[in-house]
């Protein structure tokens, strides 16, 4: 998520906090610092933990058992803090707040952090059930596009999620600022929802048009056998129902390295050596690193048979079934398995 989400959740728990008062900007601030709380954990990037790791970003940090942990907390700090300050004739004052309702409000707007990045389209999902259970899950439905990394925010895709999201979360808005013209707000919301999460057949004409749409599918490729797709299911039977895709990227993880997924790794954290290849349409396009991988006797224009016959069958894998010859917006279908299964399913306007 772009965070615009949480901080929506933040700033419409500052308003139900104390409904019969307008709530301060300092509120609004603290409830929704509160709610982008979980992130924390992308400071594990600069210290190398991986993405997939259980303290990795979106692990324990967005648990519900540290939500819990982290609203009683935050109640207890409330006795004697200024998480709800009010207006007087003299301005801001200090007070005690009921213990009970700040650790519930707490709680919920922590748990809502893990809750809705489990609706993202894209990453690992979320770890809910630290420490009990290190797997990291996804919602059945998913509208909400997952953000691009860094400075990547800042391009017109990043732009593109960010107004999704204000549109997503409008009715959030609307509770935390009390606007009027909510029947106008709303409709637009709900028109807004449609386009950005249905996967409605019909809707995906009208953005194709409104995007000048520029997509090329994979022979044999269809929607109806995309959207049966689900994590989970073997691959096998995935690949025959979705037939050859365009592109492939095929990893096959070093000896003693722990980690399972080249989710959970940067490239430059990987030691030296051929563990990733880029098809084309089961000819060899990219290596991870040439040099290793030549003196192997792999390289460019390769085939599918000869990655296997050098370093047999890859651990992960991911399939693209969608492309845009002149690099247009197009409908990115992309499935990724590990182990024989599917890991994760794109679904996506690019």
């Amino acid at each position: 998520m772009a965070s615009i989400g949480h901080i929506a959740v933040g700033m419409a728990a500052a308003r139900a906090y104390d409904p019969d008062r307008p709530p301060r900007w300092s509120s609004m601030a603290l409830w929704s610092a509160l709610s982008l709380l979980p992130d924390i954990d992308v400071v594990g990037f600069l210290r190398g933990v991986p993405y997939g790791a259980p303290w990795g970003h979106r692990g324990a940090t967005h648990s519900l058992t540290l939500a819990v942990v982290g609203g009683i907390v935050t109640g207890l700090a409330a006795r004697s803090s200024w998480l709800g300050t009010r207006d007087s004739g003299l301005g801001a004052r200090w007070f005690k707040r009921p213990m009970l309702q700040t650790i519930a409000f707490a709680t919920i707007v922590l748990a809502s952090h893990g809750l809705l990045d489990t609706m993202t389209d894209g990453g690992l999902g979320a770890g809910l059930l630290w420490p009990f259970d290190l797997t990291r899950y996804f919602a059945p439905w998913r509208p909400i596009p997952v953000a691009p990394i860094g400075l990547d925010f800042f391009t017109l895709d990043g732009a593109t999620v960010a107004l999704s999201e204000l549109l997503l979360f409008l009715p959030l808005w609307l509770f935390a600022f009390r606007l009027r013209q909510r029947a106008v707000a709303v409709a637009v919301w709900l028109i807004a929802l449609w386009l950005i999460g249905s996967p409605d057949p019909f809707r995906e004409r009208i953005l194709g048009v409104a995007l000048r749409e520029d997509t090329v599918f994979a022979k044999g490729y269809s929607e109806k056998a995309f959207r049966s797709v689900a994590v989970g299911d073997d691959e096998d039977v995935v690949r025959r129902s979705l037939g050859e895709p365009f592109g492939e990227s095929w990893f096959f993880p070093p000896k003693g390295f722990t980690f399972q997924s080249a989710m959970e790794v940067s490239a430059a954290a990987l030691p030296h050596g051929c563990f990733g290849v880029r098809l084309n349409e089961g000819i060899v396009e990219e290596t991870h690193e040439p040099d290793l991988c030549g003196a192997l006797g792999l390289a460019t224009g390769a085939s599918r048979a000869d990655v296997r016959r050098l370093l047999g069958s890859p651990s992960e894998s991911c399939a693209e079934y969608s492309v845009s010859p002149h690099r247009g917006h197009f409908r990115m279908r992309m499935v990724c398995f590990l182990h024989g299964r599917v890991e994760a399913v794109f679904r996506r306007w690019i």
